[in-house]
């Protein structure tokens, strides 16, 4: 009687163990197909945005409710914590804001700064490493990718449905209506594209692997093409002499150099040379450099007068709701009013204003401590995504929409977590 009731009690305790790691592995699974939803949706409508980022909280709760985690091994802090405090910034800049309205819809699209940083700060350890990075990396490349060829399939049927011109179709506006936010996302993708470790990942053959890279060099540089981002043209400038200058003298892998450098020089050759792709240059030339400030040209009336928004802006700012009403009143008072509001352009002078020089000195320390690490790891692919991100921020306030956001506090939360995890 003892024997049987000993065996049962063994057995049920092997059944348990038994289901609690099926539990584990499921959860596991699904946190990793979460991040990979995640990826995806920075080029899916605001919805599945928030429906991704609720996927993977309610998973992080369920591995610890069900305790197939623990939470007291797995939680752990590191620089993406410099986002939480930025956004809580703003929260306090709520507080003396005149418009409420205005702040709060600033907190609502700046929401993924706080969210990004406390999620990943409880996703489990073992998921969390070098390599389901480079799979989260790897799936922002596929979904750009997919994105690209969706964009421009929807451009050419409805060019040859209605007999109109194929190109105009898939020019900047029909294919994203927001240049700089694509250019940056692109650039960084070849980048990424570049080191990411594909044989390793997936046991591919060398041959293979640069098939696909070389694929996926050329639809994206084809996707600047059409892009025509007066900034694109410096990020994957920027993009290209990092990858042949680490391709000759890190990698010592001279073929891939060489036909990186031919990518560049054939879309420099076209941006110049056919009108189809330069239009938006020449504007940008024969307006935005040659305008004077009261003929339109907001850009650059802001780069000439960004130190008076600097001086006029107090230690703390304006307040989170009221950089519309402080920009629209520096325009008129300088005799430069453009008839609707335009942000600074600048997410630097943006964040000036609404929290002053505290603010600048948090947005500066966000980019500059990992920047640091990243040399001392000598991870440098990191540290030249860290720098097109801070170059466009020189030319767009990539902060005040919610694809801007989502995307730079996704790729810094795992920035900071490639380089805190080892493979």
């Amino acid at each position: 009687m003892r024997i049987f009731a000993f065996n049962s009690f063994y057995t049920f305790i092997v059944k348990t163990l038994f289901m609690k790691q099926i539990l584990k592995t499921f959860i596991d699974k699904s946190i990793v197909i979460s991040l990979i939803f995640i990826c995806f949706s920075i080029f899916l409508p605001p919805f599945f945005k928030s429906l991704s980022l609720t996927i993977l909280i309610l998973l992080i709760i369920l591995t610890y409710s069900t305790k197939s985690h623990s939470l007291k091994e797995n939680v752990y802090f590191d620089n993406s914590l410099l986002l939480l405090f930025f956004y809580l910034l703003h929260i306090v800049g709520v507080l003396y804001s005149t418009d409420k309205n205005e702040a709060f819809f600033d907190l609502q699209v700046k929401l993924p700064l706080l969210l990004f940083p406390l999620v990943f700060m409880f996703i489990p350890k073992n998921i969390l490493n070098k390599k389901y990075v480079w799979i989260a990396f790897v799936s922002i490349i596929i979904g750009l990718l997919v994105f690209i060829i969706f964009r421009f399939g929807i451009g050419i049927n409805f060019a040859i449905q209605n007999k109109l011109p194929i190109f105009p179709q898939i020019s900047y506006v029909n294919l994203t209506g927001q240049p700089s936010y694509f250019a940056l996302i692109a650039a960084i993708s070849l980048i990424i594209t570049y080191k990411a470790p594909l044989v390793k990942l997936f046991n591919l053959k060398p041959f293979i692997n640069y098939i696909l890279k070389y694929t996926a060099f050329l639809i994206i540089t084809i996707f600047f093409l059409f892009l025509n981002s007066t900034s694109g043209i410096f990020l994957i400038t920027m993009a290209y002499v990092y990858i042949i200058t680490d391709a000759l003298f890190v990698e010592k892998n001279k073929s891939f150099a060489i036909i990186s450098l031919l990518f560049i020089i054939a879309f420099y050759t076209l941006v110049f040379n056919l009108d189809a792709f330069n239009n938006r240059y020449k504007y940008y030339a024969n307006v935005e450099l040659k305008a004077e400030k009261n003929t339109g040209s907001q850009r650059k009336f802001v780069d000439l007068n960004a130190h008076k928004i600097i001086l006029q802006s107090s230690v703390f700012g304006a307040g989170t709701g009221d950089v519309k009403s402080t920009l629209n009143k520096f325009y008129i008072d300088n005799d430069a009013d453009f008839g609707k509001y335009y942000n600074a352009h600048n997410q630097f002078l943006q964040t000036t204003i609404a929290l002053g020089l505290v603010g600048l000195i948090i947005l500066i320390l966000v980019f500059l401590i990992p920047m640091i690490i990243m040399i001392k790891q000598k991870e440098y692919f990191l540290f030249m995504i860290f720098c097109l991100i801070g170059f466009s921020f020189l030319f767009e306030s990539m902060l005040e929409k919610s694809m801007g956001t989502f995307f730079f506090g996704l790729i810094y939360v795992l920035s900071n977590s490639y380089l805190k995890k080892t493979l």
